[in-house]
């Protein structure tokens, strides 16, 4: 892995132009910047704050250039196709033709989401490099020095967490926690087994200080905080299954007291409003909310709406997703009969259905959504129809994360949740399931809180009742409960369905004119392979030391 110490020569020469306001990142990114020393810089109290904001790169939910849109990542699952004119490749990487990116096809400047090995390890750079000379500096309170230099820990790790995820699921990658001479870049994949080492120590250092706040006051929630530690301590001990670790976490998260489920004080008579409502402005501050990106859904209702309503309709539901949800009474559509089972298929609200699906799914005629709205995919006169520019392709429109407030510009303020205390609950009965304490009371009554707040029944355990049949619930809960909140794409890697769930072709909504399902494309992912991304062709022809990840 080379971690750009060295600058080719297009880059220097931009860099020596950028380098006449000598902002605080080039101290983060190479050793003295116009001939500035690092002694003269590192001095303040100050310059370690900026310095600190720097080292940082979010993920959100809506567009966002290098903080990549986990809502459009959803493209990549069985439960949305993605057409936009940015981020193009989630179409290529869920559909099976995805190529490593090369000198002739580039990422483009609207295309982030593979340039993710560069630009994190980038920030891993500067995060060495500020835990290398902030001592260097003064400061009047020595907790803030503290402070910083345990939030930088929990960056470190965040980020050797998202590339673990994404580029070395079965092969691992290099773990990088100094500054880096240039004889030292090289630098081959550690072992999955290693990176978890690494990723647990630097979280536990951090969980177990007093450096940091368990949770920030609310004008400070960007902080990082040993609650934002143990969630992702949490996650990726999850993604590779050591459940006794992950559970652990879990359970200091639950027993803190801090968080809790999201119920909506909205007096109408929809079911669904507590999850409804935990989506939108009047929800937006939680107790559930354990981790968040500010405005990160700040143009969601541009690039999710159809063109009637202003926006370029680049999300499209799937039928598979739809499918997932529940009858009312608890029962899956496939568990009945055949002809009732295509009654559902055809018309998703042909009696009454998982609350969640209507506060997330925009469904053929809906009219009650959005004031003086109907959403019509059938109708050829219409803006809205599947065939035409602007429309969403599958006749199912994302619900979730929308607004009416951000309808007159297009552009809002909502937050993005990132972790949050549902997801806590499910990862636990996850961790107890699948370590075979799958009776344990504990699986009931977390999947029934979860329920409840949505508005449906208790799991029927005359048909739950053996751990094949509960591990197909949870599932189903953390399918439709954390939809397009950046979590099913990892599911699919981590339970090992993607062969079952990401080939053959994938359908939208009943056309009643067509007499038939809106056919969108065929889907042919391979795995191993699509487990990780391809690292860019470049990297591995300039690192003798790595290659691709297994099956690229």
């Amino acid at each position: 892995m080379k971690l750009y110490n060295k600058i080719n020569p297009k880059a220097f020469l931009l860099t020596c132009l950028l380098l006449v306001c000598s902002s605080c990142s080039d101290f983060l990114e190479k050793d003295h910047p116009t001939g500035v020393t690092d002694d003269d810089f590192w001095k303040t109290m100050n310059e370690c704050e900026n310095a600190l904001g720097q080292c940082k790169l979010w993920v959100k939910g809506a567009y966002g250039g290098d903080e990549l849109g986990l809502v459009f990542l959803e493209g990549a699952t069985d439960n949305m196709y993605f057409q936009s004119n940015f981020e193009q490749r989630i179409v290529s990487l869920g559909n099976g033709s995805l190529v490593p990116p090369t000198d002739n096809n580039a990422p483009s400047s609207w295309e982030s989401t593979f340039n993710s090995w560069k630009n994190y390890y980038l920030r891993i750079r500067r995060c060495n490099r500020f835990l290398k000379f902030v001592d260097n500096a003064y400061f009047a309170d020595e907790k803030e020095r503290s402070r910083m230099k345990a939030e930088i820990r929990v960056w470190r790790a965040w980020y050797h967490i998202r590339l673990l995820c994404w580029y070395g699921r079965n092969d691992g990658i290099p773990v990088v926690d100094t500054d880096l001479t240039p004889t030292e870049i090289y630098k081959p994949r550690n072992t999955v087994e290693e990176c978890l080492d690494f990723i647990n120590k630097e979280l536990d250092m951090v969980i177990n200080s007093n450096d940091l706040e368990f949770l920030w006051d609310e004008g400070r929630r960007d902080r990082m905080s040993v609650s934002s530690a143990l969630a992702l301590k949490m996650d990726v001990n999850l993604q590779f299954k050591k459940y006794d670790v992950a559970k652990e976490a879990a359970k200091k998260l639950m027993d803190s007291g801090k968080f809790e489920l999201y119920y909506s004080s909205a007096t109408d008579d929809d079911s669904g409003k507590n999850y409804r409502d935990l989506f939108r402005y009047v929800g937006e501050q939680n107790k559930e909310r354990i981790m968040f990106k500010s405005s990160g859904l700040d143009n969601i209702w541009f690039r999710n709406m159809g063109t009637p309503l202003g926006g370029q309709g680049v999300s499209a539901v799937l039928k598979s997703f739809v499918d997932a949800y529940e009858t009312m009474d608890g029962k899956t559509i496939q568990s009945l009969p055949t002809d009732e089972k295509l009654k559902y298929e055809k018309d998703p609200l042909y009696k009454p259905r998982d609350p969640r699906l209507y506060a997330t799914v925009f469904l053929p005629g809906d009219n009650t959504t959005i004031s003086n709205y109907t959403y019509e995919p059938f109708n050829e006169d219409g803006s809205d129809y599947v065939g035409k520019t602007g429309a969403v392709r599958s006749g199912y429109m994302m619900k979730k994360f929308i607004d009416e407030q951000d309808r007159a510009t297009g552009n809002g303020s909502l937050d993005y949740p990132l972790y949050r205390y549902a997801e806590v609950l499910l990862d636990y009965v996850e961790c107890l399931v699948e370590s075979g304490d799958w009776q344990n009371p504990d699986v009931e009554k977390y999947i029934n809180m979860i329920r409840h707040r949505a508005g449906m029944p208790n799991m029927d355990k005359s048909v739950y009742n053996t751990q094949e049949k509960v591990r197909e619930l949870y599932r189903r809960e953390r399918r439709v409960e954390l939809c397009f909140e950046g979590k099913r794409y990892d599911d699919i890697r981590r339970w090992g369905i993607g062969a079952e769930v990401m080939n053959g072709p994938i359908y939208g909504a009943w056309n009643p004119k067509d007499n038939a399902f809106v056919t969108i494309e065929n889907r042919t992912c391979t795995f191993p392979k699509y487990d990780s991304w391809p690292l860019p062709q470049t990297e591995v022809t300039s690192n003798p030391n790595i290659s691709q990840p297994t099956g690229w």
